[in-house]
This record gives structure tokens, C-alpha cells and sequence, in this order.
């Protein structure tokens, strides 16, 4: 009856020994949480001084505030999302998106550091708008009526039904364009309108854009250069 009993047992001994075995080697195959987590501190630092000695960090160009620079049309990054931020990078990086300036220093970067720069610029409140905004009032109210009603006659439909009412975006699919940079605003939207995708994202713009005027798009440009940050909950 001993061997019987014991023979019955053993094999589902070794039962639970290889399921405890294969269930050890799944986690630790798994990769750590914390090790994927964006670390802000370390993008700060990226954003200051860049990953390779002699190179400039991304701050050079962006700020350390995240302002960039509207004058040469070198977009704000404070108040974009983490998700679209290192999705852009990836895409600069990977040419699907074209930048002679910006693909070389993102291919500086691997993928945690991706995330790192992006949590660091998500994370910075949005700058003051530029002070010296030559746009008059008429150019900022047709830029509204475009953004928030489109030209439906023309084809043209509203920009706030993807990038939201106050300009605040969703996500990785539609930035956050509030204060953002005219100038460089009013570029994308013209590349977007001569049948440039710039990216993967850029196919719904190009269809956008294709009907708009381009005192259209500078009014939009203007209007949403204007906007107060999305998040005091006031709009124009």
C-alpha cells in the first residue's frame, strides 16, 4: 500500500515541480516595471547636455523650459503628451519622419532615453505666449472661426474636433497645439497642404489641409499661437 500511495504522489509532485519550475522562469523573463518607468531627472539631464560628449543636449534649441524659440519657428515641447513626444522621436530616428536636424540627434538617444527626454519636457508647465505677437486681432478671429467651425463649404473641416476645444490634443493622435509657435505652425500646415505626409500620423492632414487657404492657415496659426495653456480652462 506504501509504494502504491507513493507512486500515486510522485508523479503529481513532479507535476507541481515543473509548473513551479516554468512559472519562476516566465517572471523572471519578464521585464521590470521599474526599469521601463520614464525617469524625468534623467531626461532633464539629456535635455541639458545630450548622451554624447561634444554634443549639445536638446535644450539648445527647445530650452530647458521647453519654450523653443517662435521667432525661427522651432516648436514648443512643454504641454505635449510623453506618448507623442517619444513617438516623434521614434519616428525621427527611424526616417519616418524627416529632419535634418533633429534625426541625428535622436538616433543619438535608445529607447529608454526616448521616454526620459519625453516624461522631462511633458512634465514642464507651458510658457508664457510669445510677447510680440504681430497678429492682429481680424487674422486670431478667422483663425477661431476655422479652428473651431472649419469651412464646411470649402471642405474645410474643424480643427478642434481632433486637436480639442481649447487646443489641448489627444495624445500621440492629435498634439497639443495650444501657444504653439506660428511660424512653425504655419509651416507644417503648408507642407501638409503640398502632399507631404511628414510622418505616419500625417495622411489625415494632408487631407486636412488640401482645401485651405493660406490666409487660413496663418489665421489658425496666429489663433492658436494666442491661446491661453488648456488646463486654466479659459479659451479665446
Amino acid at each position: 500500500m506504501h509504494q502504491a500511495a507513493e507512486s500515486i504522489i510522485r508523479p503529481g509532485r513532479r507535476r507541481a515541480g515543473v509548473l513551479t519550475f516554468l512559472g519562476l522562469t516566465l517572471l523572471a523573463a519578464q521585464p521590470s516595471r521599474a526599469a521601463d518607468t520614464p525617469d524625468p531627472a534623467a531626461g532633464r539631464t539629456i535635455a541639458e547636455s545630450g548622451v554624447l560628449t561634444g554634443h549639445v543636449g536638446c535644450s539648445a534649441c527647445h530650452l530647458m523650459n521647453g519654450a523653443g524659440q517662435p521667432d525661427v519657428g522651432i516648436p514648443r515641447l512643454a504641454g505635449f503628451s510623453a506618448t507623442y513626444l517619444e513617438q516623434q522621436l521614434g519616428f525621427f530616428a527611424s526616417d519616418k519622419r524627416s529632419n535634418s536636424w533633429m534625426a541625428p540627434y535622436a538616433r543619438m538617444l535608445t529607447q529608454k532615453q526616448m521616454q526620459d527626454v519625453a516624461a522631462y519636457y511633458a512634465s514642464l508647465p507651458e510658457p508664457p505666449p510669445a510677447e510680440n505677437d504681430p497678429a492682429g486681432d481680424t487674422l486670431r478671429a478667422r483663425g477661431k472661426e476655422i479652428f473651431q467651425k472649419g469651412d464646411m463649404p470649402h471642405g474645410v473641416m474643424p480643427c478642434g474636433g481632433c486637436h480639442g476645444p481649447a487646443g489641448q490634443g489627444m495624445g500621440s493622435f492629435a498634439p497639443h497645439l495650444a501657444r504653439q509657435s506660428a511660424p512653425y505652425l504655419l509651416e507644417q500646415l503648408r507642407q501638409w497642404q503640398q502632399g507631404k505626409d511628414r510622418d505616419p500620423m500625417g495622411k489625415m492632414m494632408v487631407t486636412e489641409t488640401h482645401a485651405m487657404a493660406d490666409a487660413d492657415m496663418q489665421a489658425v496659426a496666429a489663433y492658436l499661437q494666442s491661446l491661453p495653456a488648456p488646463d486654466t480652462g479659459a479659451t479665446k
